[in-house]
């Protein structure tokens, strides 16, 4: 449903956003009170990093600007033409303002009773923001690191292989964060591996297929294209100097006529 506008930008809430809540009413050692701030807290830290994507594509001009949160996060839709640069700024500017809002809240909790409630709940919530920041930047899709790996990859292949080629990566590293998440056993490393696993897996299949190989097969065929373009510009470069040295060679002989025909003309008798 929509709650009302940011900066003009639509805001929308899904129905799962209610999950946040559980912490509230499960096994919570720090009270409901407490736990309802800390879910409020989290769902305008997730608004915060999903207007810094939004507030940029507005920079940028583009239109259909909208915000959803739900119950794994939220993500900011926009569209027009946006440049691989462009889009790169876009994707950073999310975990750009996540890690401001954690910095700002640390900040703010040195100035806090230590022992009060209020410095406990500011300054976990600046400890999550830097957390989730930087786990974000994971190059896994659907999360903003694997977006960013993309729109670096769009500057040197297409789209559609910048899209795979970061699936392929997140794959891996989901599956790797997945097995870190049952050893070190934080919950929310589970949830972007398993969120990870499955947008990777269903980008590839819906792409053409899991296939490793790919990656290297195309740096070979890049390879070899530039070794095709490299020969041909060497004989492009071989042919304008033969070209030039005929020219010169040409120049010269009229040169060298002319002197002849000066030298013939002024060894004629005078009358």
């Amino acid at each position: 449903m929509s709650v009302g506008r940011i900066f003009g930008i639509p805001i929308r809430l899904h129905i799962t956003i209610l999950f946040f809540l559980l912490p509230a009413f499960v096994n919570n050692r720090f009270g409901f009170v407490f736990a309802l701030e800390y879910a409020v807290g989290i769902v305008l830290s997730i608004l915060i990093h999903e207007l810094g994507h939004a507030l940029t594509a507005k920079r940028y001009g583009m239109s259909g600007l909208s915000i959803t949160l739900h119950g794994f996060g939220g993500f900011a839709t926009s569209s027009g033409y946006r440049t691989p640069r462009q889009q790169l700024i876009i994707v950073l500017a999310g975990p750009g303002a996540t890690f401001a809002l954690g910095l700002l809240l640390l900040w703010i909790s040195r100035w806090l009773e230590p022992r009060s409630e209020a410095f406990l709940l500011t300054w976990i919530l600046g400890t999550v923001n830097i957390r989730l920041g930087f786990l974000n930047l994971l190059p896994i899709l659907p999360w903003d690191g694997g977006a960013a790996l993309q729109a670096i990859l769009a500057h040197r292949v297409s789209e559609l292989k910048a899209m795979r080629h970061a699936a392929h990566v997140g794959l891996v590293l989901s599956v790797v964060l997945l097995v870190y998440s049952f050893v070190s056993n934080p919950m929310y490393f589970g949830l972007f591996a398993i969120v990870g696993l499955m947008t990777c897996y269903s980008t590839l299949i819906n792409s053409g297929g899991i296939q490793f190989g790919e990656v290297f097969a195309d740096r070979k065929r890049v390879k070899d294209l530039k070794e095709v373009r490299r020969r041909e510009e060497a004989k492009t470069q071989q042919y304008l100097g033969d070209v030039n040295r005929r020219e010169k060679e040409r120049e010269e002989r009229e040169k060298l006529k002319k002197l002849f025909e000066a030298s013939l003309v002024d060894d004629e008798p005078k009358s």
